[in-house]
Order: structure tokens, then C-alpha cells, then sequence
């Protein structure tokens, strides 16, 4: 069966991945250093065994002299037998000046003479007094030959033979202890090194997984997938920053935020600065690693798309809204045109029977009908402003000084009807380029509301406040409030509680707002009041 190999190892997980590769070149670095150890003492000691079969030569050619010259043949014969129990020795001879063998481990070869191959060497050694090296065969036998001197006249030789087979035994035998040594080191490391391959294995790919666990929550819809980071440090901390200004100060990650003030430097967006951040001791540290920087940008990515899908969610509700808006507007004004010429009959009739029967009777019932045309006519009215809004008037204009005109004009029905109102303003408000006259009347839609749902001791409180190039107005009264389930609604169009109305006010309002790229939210509970806060930026 054909196995490719690749394939194999491709469809294995990013852990037994590592700990094959791991354990491979564990394996492979022990093989090639246990190779380089054993050849280098083998090596070592093939010098050793040869520095100690030259010296043992050496010993009989010196121990050699004395019997030699006294020609005792006993000493000789004592000398090459010691010399020849030497490991390896194959056997050793002296002979004299003339080549005859004097003395011998193999003592049938006394009193004759070297064979014609050994005299050539003989003769060299004696005549230039060095020793001389050889191979005896084609087995690779070593023959040693070292003369015999005394000062400067040789007297014969000193012979020692040496089997290479013998020796390479011997070496064999002194490697097998180290490598027992060494085999039982190499499977301590292997087994080390595979748990520890199989350890840092898990170590890498646990945070791999929980990011690939997390891409799949997303895969499935789910934005809400953020993988926690233990290593998250603080710039603020970190550095001691006393900058309570900064927009990071407090906060996590932040690389993650603009308008940061670094070390002097202003950092305005994100994008610019992100190169920045990558380099900074900040961002390596709650990283970590080339993986910590992986899973922070998912976590970015993430965060970013979730941003950017409720914004579309956003702007497609903005967009139905503004499409319901357009067909109610238009509607609105058909009808109101269709509405307002009969109620302009109505009431010039009223006026004339007014003017000319004088039934006490009559005149009640046609006051009611020129009252109640009245205020048919202020509701088609709204219907027509609703339905065709005014163009914005843009200029410089005093929030505060906004304010303050629109609650003169409440100020008197307040006072009636016994409910406080109070302003607290923030002098240092900047002015906002505004259509003043259409902000007026959004206050004062508010302002009204609040009368509507406040009794006698209520308190009715305005204030403005500065924050990030916006400017914030609340308005909070202590009235009977809205309850949760309605309070959605309170902003559509002809939505009201009230018996009167035509429930355009705050949609009027949140039109304004929006028109001045501002925003509008409430918060009220039943029984403890409401309060609306209005955002709007401070526009160049």
C-alpha cells in the first residue's frame, strides 16, 4: 500500500504535528551526536593504543640493552615474554647487529636470521637508528621496529608485532560500557524531550484553539466572542500617568483608543497611530507573542465588526424611519391641505352667524365650534411643519442663552401652577453653529411635557454640561414619568397619552436633534420622574 507521507501528516492537529517534528529532531540530533561521540573516543583511543604499542617497543628495545650486551639469553627470553602479554601483541623479538634472532616469543625462530622483507627495514633502523612502522599483511598487522643503542652504536633491534583485529577488539570492548552510558543518557533525553515536545506542544495550541473555538462562535452569527487575555496591562499603570485627561486613562488596551496623549505626543485616530502602539512596551508585554498579537487582533477585528454591523443596523433603522417619515409626511400633507380649506369655511361661517344672531343659546354653541375648529386648525398646522420641515438657519449661537429664552417662555404657566424650575448652567459651553429658532421650539416641546406631567411642588431642572466637543443638555423633572412599556414609542410619530395632542411633539423634537447631527435619549421610570438629555456636537 503506497502511503503518502505528507498527506498523513497533514491531516494531523497542530499538537502531534509539533511533537512529531519535535521528537524527529530530538532523535536526529541524538543520533548525529552519539555518532560524533563514539567516533571521536574510538579515534581517541585507536591514538592511545598506538602511543601505547610504540612505548611498549620503546620499553623492550631500552630493557633490551643491558642482556644484549652481556649476551644473556635468559633475561632476553624473560623480556620479550613480559612484553609479548602486552594486549594485542602478536609477538617480539631481539636480534643483533647482524639481523640473527637472539631472542623470541616463538622460541623455534631462535638463531636465525630475518626473512628478506623484515631485513630491509632492519637494515634501515640500524643504520639511521629510527624507528620504523609497518604493516606486516594485507590484514592491516602492525610491526613495530626500534634499535638497540647504546649512545650512538646500535646493537641489534627490538621487534614487536600487533594484531589489528586483537586491537580493534580491545577498543571495541572499552566502547561498550560508554556506550551503554550513552544509550541510557539518549533515551532519557528522548523521553524527556517527547513529554517536553508534547508539553510545549499543548502550551502553544491551547490559545490557537480557543481562537479557533471563538471563529467558529462567529462563523455562527455570534459577535460576542472575544478571547480573554491574562497578560492585558495598563499604559496608565504601567508608567504612573497622572494624565486623568487622556481618553485611556482607566481602560483597557489602550492601543484600541483615539485621542491618546503618549509621552507628549497626541494620537488622534486609531489608524495612525497603530504602528506606534506595535512597537510600544505596552502592547508587547499584554501580547506576548507573535500568537498573543494574533488573538489581540482577532479581538480587535471582532470588535470593529461588531461596531460596524450596528451601525448598519442603525442606519437601516434610520433609513425605514426616514422612509415612514416621508410616506406619513406626505400623507400628512395631502390630508391637512384636504382638512384645512373646509376648516376655513367652517370657522368664516361661525363668524358670520356669530356676527349676526345674537341667541344667547347660539353663541355658546358656536364659541364650542370655533374653539374646537381652532384647534382642529393647530394640529393640521403641526401636521403641515411635520410633514415640510423647515431648513436649518445655521450661525453661532449661546446654548445657555437658548435656554434661558425658552424657559421665559414656560416661566409664567410654572409659576401657576406651582412647579420650580431650575437652571444650572455651564458657562464654559462653547457656542454651536445652530438654527437657534428650531432648537427653541424642540426645548420648548420638551418643556411642555414636562409641565403636562408635573403637579404643584414638582421641580423642573435644565442643565448643560461640556464633554469631548459635545455639549450635553438634561432636562429632569419630577413628574409621574413614563412607564417601561411605552417608553420606546414616545418618539414616533402621532404616538401620545394625552386626551389632546397630536402626538407630534417629540417627534418633532428628535427630528431637530437629528438634523443637528445630535442625539436624543430618556430615561423614566413610573412615579420618579423623566429626563431627556440631548447631545449635540460642537460643529466647526
Amino acid at each position: 500500500m503506497n502511503i503518502n507521507i505528507g498527506n498523513v501528516f497533514r491531516k494531523l492537529s497542530l499538537v502531534q504535528k509539533f511533537s512529531v517534528a519535535v521528537i524527529f529532531l530530538i532523535f536526529f540530533t541524538m543520533f548525529v551526536i552519539n555518532s560524533l561521540i563514539m567516533t571521536h573516543q574510538r579515534t581517541a583511543l585507536k591514538a592511545e593504543m598506538d602511543s601505547s604499542q610504540l612505548i611498549t617497543a620503546r620499553n623492550l628495545a631500552k630493557d633490551a640493552v643491558d642482556p644484549l650486551i652481556f649476551m644473556d639469553p635468559l633475561r632476553l627470553d624473560e623480556i620479550v615474554r613480559i612484553i609479548a602479554q602486552t594486549p594485542g601483541c602478536l609477538y617480539a623479538a631481539i636480534t643483533d647487529n647482524n639481523g640473527r634472532i637472539v631472542a623470541h616469543t616463538n622460541r623455534r625462530l631462535l638463531g636465525s636470521y630475518l626473512t628478506d622483507e623484515m631485513r630491509q627495514y632492519f637494515y634501515l633502523v640500524i643504520d639511521r637508528g629510527r624507528e620504523h612502522i609497518h604493516s606486516t599483511d594485507m590484514g592491516g598487522n602492525k610491526e613495530i621496529m626500534i634499535p638497540v643503542k647504546v649512545g650512538q652504536k646500535s646493537l641489534g633491534a627490538a621487534i614487536v608485532g600487533f594484531s589489528k583485529e586483537n586491537v580493534e577488539y580491545i577498543i571495541e570492548n572499552s566502547l561498550r560500557e560508554l556506550k551503554n552510558y550513552i544509550f541510557l543518557i539518549s533515551g532519557i533525553v528522548m523521553l524527556v524531550g517527547v513529554l517536553g515536545a508534547f508539553g510545549l506542544a499543548r502550551l502553544l495550541a491551547t490559545p490557537m484553539k480557543k481562537l479557533k473555538d471563538k471563529m467558529e462562535i462567529v462563523q455562527r452569527g455570534n459577535l460576542d466572542a472575544e478571547v480573554l487575555n491574562s497578560l492585558l496591562v495598563n499604559c496608565w499603570e504601567m508608567f504612573y500617568c497622572t494624565e486623568k485627561d487622556c481618553p485611556a486613562y482607566g481602560k483597557e488596551r489602550c492601543w484600541a483608543i483615539s485621542g491618546m496623549r503618549c509621552f507628549g505626543k497626541f494620537h488622534e485616530n486609531i489608524v495612525g497611530k497603530i504602528c506606534d502602539c506595535k512597537d510600544c512596551i505596552v502592547y508587547k508585554t499584554s501580547c506576548g507573542d507573535e500568537i498573543g498579537e494574533l488573538i489581540e487582533v482577532f479581538n480587535q477585528m471582532i470588535k470593529r465588526l461588531k461596531e460596524s454591523v450596528k451601525e448598519l443596523e442603525e442606519t437601516n433603522k434610520e433609513k425605514t424611519r426616514l422612509e415612514k417619515l416621508s410616506a406619513l409626511g406626505e400623507m400628512s400633507m395631502t390630508v391637512a391641505h384636504e382638512i384645512k380649506n373646509p376648516l376655513n369655511a367652517i370657522k368664516g361661517s361661525v363668524l358670520y352667524l356669530k356676527e349676526n344672531f345674537r341667541g344667547e343659546v347660539l353663541q355658546e354653541f358656536l364659541s364650542i365650534i370655533e374653539d374646537e375648529t381652532e384647534r382642529l386648525n393647530d394640529i393640521v398646522t403641526s401636521f403641515l411643519r411635520f410633514s415640510r420641515p423647515t431648513p436649518l438657519k445655521l450661525k453661532d449661537s449661546d446654548i445657555n442663552a437658548i435656554i434661558i429664552d425658552t424657559v421665559e417662555l414656560v416661566r409664567q404657566d410654572a409659576t401657576e401652577n406651582n412647579v420650580e424650575v431650575v437652571i444650572s448652567l455651564d458657562e464654559r459651553a462653547p457656542l454651536l453653529k445652530a438654527d437657534s429658532g428650531q432648537l427653541k421650539q424642540a426645548l420648548l416641546n420638551i418643556l411642555v411635557n414636562s409641565l403636562d406631567a408635573t403637579k404643584a411642588g414638582d421641580t423642573i431642572k435644565i442643565t448643560t454640561e461640556t464633554f469631548n466637543s459635545r455639549v450635553l443638555i438634561i432636562i429632569k423633572d419630577t413628574g409621574a414619568g413614563i412607564s417601561k412599556e411605552i417608553i420606546s414609542d414616545i418618539f414616533k410619530p402621532f404616538f401620545t397619552t394625552k386626551t389632546r395632542g397630536s402626538g407630534l411633539g417629540l417627534a418633532c423634537v428628535e427630528r431637530i436633534v437629528k438634523d443637528h447631527k445630535g442625539d436624543i435619549s430618556v430615561k423614566s421610570e413610573t412615579g420618579s420622574g423623566t429626563e431627556f438629555i440631548i447631545t449635540l456636537p460642537v460643529m466647526n
